[in-house]
C-alpha cells in the first residue's frame, strides 16, 4: 500500500505522516493499533538502507522519502 502511494504521488518526496494520510484518505488499509505512524516510519527507515532498499531517504532531511526505481544495474531516484 505504501508503495502504491509513493508510485501515485511520485511528483515529490513525502514524509511518513503524508504517506499515512493518503493511505487513510484513500482507504488503502484499515488502521488499527496504537501507533500506525510509528510502524510506517520504522518500515520506511529499515527499507531505505543499503543498495537493496525500496525507498530513498533524502540526505540532510529528517524524514523525506521517495521510491527507488530500478533499471538494470542503475538506480533512478524519482524527482529529487
Amino acid at each position: 500500500m505504501f508503495l502504491q502511494v509513493l508510485e501515485n504521488y511520485s511528483d515529490a518526496p513525502m514524509t511518513p505522516k503524508q504517506i499515512l494520510q493518503v493511505i487513510e484518505a484513500e482507504g488503502l488499509k484499515e488502521m488499527s493499533g496504537t501507533s500506525p505512524l510509528a510502524c510506517l516510519n520504522a518500515m520506511l527507515h529499515s527499507n531505505s538502507r543499503g543498495g537493496e532498499g525500496l525507498f530513498y531517504k533524502l540526505p540532510g532531511r529528517i524524514s523525506l522519502f521517495t521510491l527507488k526505481v530500478r533499471f538494470g544495474f542503475s538506480v533512478l531516484i524519482l524527482k529529487l
